[in-house]
């Protein structure tokens, strides 16, 4: 079943963007929409593992019995100013169908943000969940893929220096 945006207290989506898409895209029209087509508003966390895919990352969110405090993703929520319009784009981007969820590499659902500026207000969003950890990707600590790559030494896997996917 497809995800529809949910309506926030800014009338628009919003959605937790925790990889690629807060440092330079590598696709430019995702870029574009990032960049014409949202608005940030501010730092905030979901419960969920955040893993390194090698040039991006991919966030699993934590299961219906664990702590919510167990681990965070960090990130930051973009207001969605047209939807129907950037949507599609961040879904391609993703490798996301909405039709089929499970299909592509991520698939977008709703959740709860925790803002980091106002903890008591707690914002449905939309993310991106990986929907298979592939082989290999390895368990990002600290929940946050911008201060995981930039503490990356200089190489080819790392986007920070050759931008992302």
């Amino acid at each position: 079943m497809p995800t529809s945006p949910e309506p926030t207290m800014t009338s628009r989506p919003l959605l937790l963007a925790y990889g690629t898409l807060l440092d330079r895209p590598s696709d430019p029209q995702a870029a574009a929409a990032v960049q014409h087509d949202t608005r940030d508003r501010g730092a905030a966390s979901v419960p969920a593992r955040l893993y390194d895919l090698g040039p991006f990352p991919g966030a699993v969110p934590l299961g219906a019995d664990e702590d919510p405090a167990a681990a965070r993703v960090y990130g930051r929520l973009l207001e969605l100013l047209a939807p129907r319009r950037t949507l599609p784009v961040l879904d391609a981007y993703e490798d996301c169908d909405p039709e089929r969820p499970y299909a592509g590499l991520y698939r977008r659902e709703r959740a709860i943000a925790v803002p980091l500026a106002a903890p008591q207000e707690p914002r449905p969003c939309l993310v991106y969940w990986l929907n298979r950890r592939p082989p290999g990707a390895r368990l990002i600590a600290g929940g946050d893929w911008l201060e995981h790559v930039r503490g990356r030494p200089l190489t080819e896997g790392n986007p920070a220096d050759q931008g992302a996917r």
